[in-house]
């Protein structure tokens, strides 16, 4: 009877713990940002620039992003492909203006002077979203 009882309050508060806690609000108009440190040296190289210089997210596609991310303690950088831009704004949390950066790879961080959060967005959802969709890194 114990070990149901434990499965049934991990089951109950596992998806709590997954779901962004956070009440999130853009609060300006994002703007797409390239790095101009980029290496334009291959073939591929510029094909990433080209798909950045394209890359658009509307403020319901931001919102949707948050609500579908999961934070992470770390940066989950390892886990996730890089991509030499960023759409970035400033959104309020929990009455707090921070800033904010989604990597066309998947990750967001939210900065607020000494403090950071990570979100990571893994779903099948996120896809449609980002220029390298996440894939764990497989190879």
């Amino acid at each position: 009877m114990k070990i149901k009882l434990i499965a049934l309050i991990i089951s109950a508060l596992t998806p709590a713990a997954n779901a962004n806690q956070y009440q999130i609000e853009i609060v300006n108009t994002p703007i797409l940002d390239v790095s101009d440190n980029y290496n334009h040296k291959s073939y591929s190289d510029n094909q990433l620039i080209e798909e950045c210089n394209k890359w658009n997210l509307s403020k319901e596609d931001i919102d949707k992003i948050f609500k579908i991310s999961n934070r992470h303690e770390y940066n989950p950088y390892r886990e996730f492909s890089q991509t030499p831009c960023d759409i970035r704004g400033k959104a309020k949390i929990n009455n707090e203006i921070w800033d904010f950066y989604i990597n066309g790879g998947g990750i967001t961080t939210f900065t607020n002077n000494d403090e950071i959060i990570y979100l990571g967005c893994e779903a099948e959802e996120c896809e449609p979203f980002f220029i390298i969709p996440y894939d764990g890194m497989n190879p």
